[in-house]
């Protein structure tokens, strides 16, 4: 930008650059190449008064921030690029492989300038990589903690350098929650799908002591990777019941422009209806080995089977902790009768019995005008407690979660209608 901004000839800037892209370099079939700043604070503090910062806040709808009451945040990247080669992602393609960084003296001056012009009160970040210098990581949090900013790390943090040290450092900073990019339960989908070098062991463990320091974790999980099949699913089905993060945000993996996943699927003609705007949330990618219906299909079970029928807190007795995913559910989508159901057994296990018996009510009235009963068939739940308020059966069911063996296989083979599963996020 700089470069054609100084440029006497702007056209022919535009001509020879080797970056810069025009209509006539797309139809020579132009191929650009990066032009990245190596010294990213060359880039200036972006101008907040050029907008309504009245407006300006994060989505609370979205799980990652669900547990943030302040609304005044603000999305930084204090680094670029990311040497991994995850299969599913396309950030090297805008942001390349090497590590870009914003000195620490800029971090600290703009996370200032933020909190103390345009009063921000939670930081979002944004960098791909944000571990990729240990003893930055460590000078950012006590930035943070300095200037007490909340924070948010939406793209997850490479699990294998949160060690319980630097989850200690987490913590101090005032970090109450954090993303866990998981993305599989299945090592054979890790490592020849996904090419993410991750061990379920390090999964297991950096959930384990999050939940020890009190660090609330959402765990994200990519289906239906090119190459994945169904045998890959119903191990990591299995395998992630041994994980105990709080939530678990289940999606279709989708074939984002740039990844070696879109390359892979448009050359194998796995493609399936309009990507565009497929978000996650849609399944479009059909292989060999499963159809789109098939992963929509999974991803919602999975998303009930993961944050409901095995909720971690409620396992564990953690019953306010488990109130926060659940009634966020009935907050965004107010006939989630699982949400009330097991709200109600939350409410039991506190002895609030007129909470338990109020979301026992509006589960069973939402049960009967939804299509909830197909879901309480295929995961064998007690259909007595879904027909009327009983104490001593929603009690027997509590206690049964609470002592349920996470090896229990659900029966994979039944087989829901793909046209009727619902492709809502809960």
């Amino acid at each position: 930008m700089l470069g054609l901004v100084k440029a006497n000839d702007k056209r022919h800037y535009l001509k020879e650059s080797t970056s810069w892209v025009t209509k006539q370099k797309v139809d020579d079939d132009f191929i650009p190449s990066h032009n990245f700043i190596e010294d990213l604070d060359e880039i200036p503090f972006y101008d907040y008064d050029l907008r309504d910062i009245k407006k300006h806040g994060h989505n609370p709808a979205m799980s990652a921030l669900a547990a943030i009451d302040n609304q005044k945040g603000f999305h930084v990247m204090t680094s670029r690029g990311c040497p991994f080669k995850c299969t599913f992602c396309a950030s090297h393609k805008v942001h390349g492989r090497s590590m870009r960084y914003h000195g620490i003296d800029r971090v600290r001056s703009d996370f200032t300038r933020l909190k103390e012009e345009y009063g921000a009160t939670t930081v979002i970040f944004q960098d791909d990589h944000l571990m990729g210098n240990i003893d930055r990581v460590y000078e950012i949090l006590k930035i943070i903690k300095d200037l007490h900013l909340e924070s948010v790390f939406q793209n997850g943090l490479t699990l294998y350098a949160l060690d319980k040290k630097m989850l200690n450092a987490f913590y101090d900073a005032g970090v109450r929650q954090l993303v866990l990019p998981v993305e599989s339960g299945s090592a054979k989908v890790l490592k020849h799908s996904m090419r993410k070098p991750l061990k379920l062991s390090i999964s297991k463990r950096v959930a384990d002591d999050c939940r020890d320091l009190g660090i609330y974790t959402n765990t994200n999980i990519l289906i239906g990777m090119p190459g994945e099949t169904k045998e890959d699913i119903e191990e990591g089905r299995r395998n992630l019941r041994t994980i105990h993060s709080n939530w678990f945000h289940i999606v279709c993996a989708s074939p984002l422009v740039g990844s070696e996943m879109n390359e892979i699927a448009v050359k194998n003609n796995y493609l399936k209806g309009d990507t565009l705007g497929a978000d996650y949330r849609k399944a479009v990618v059909e292989t060999e080995d499963f159809t789109a219906d098939y992963i929509q299909e999974m991803q919602y079970i999975m998303n009930l089977e993961l944050n409901f029928i095995y909720n971690n807190d409620i396992k564990f007795g953690e019953y306010d902790q488990a109130l926060k995913g659940l009634l966020n559910v009935i907050r965004v989508k107010k006939d989630h009768s699982f949400a009330y159901y097991y709200a109600s057994l939350c409410f039991i296990g506190k002895k609030e019995y007129k909470e338990a018996e109020a979301h026992m009510l509006n589960a069973i009235k939402y049960c009967n005008i939804g299509n909830w009963w197909k879901y309480i068939d295929y995961f064998g739940l007690p259909k007595d407690e879904w027909m009327k308020f009983n104490l001593n059966g929603l009690e027997a069911h509590l206690n049964k979660i609470q002592n349920m063996d996470e090896d229990v296989h659900i029966n994979s083979n039944n087989k829901l209608n793909p046209i009727s599963v619902n492709t809502d996020v809960y």
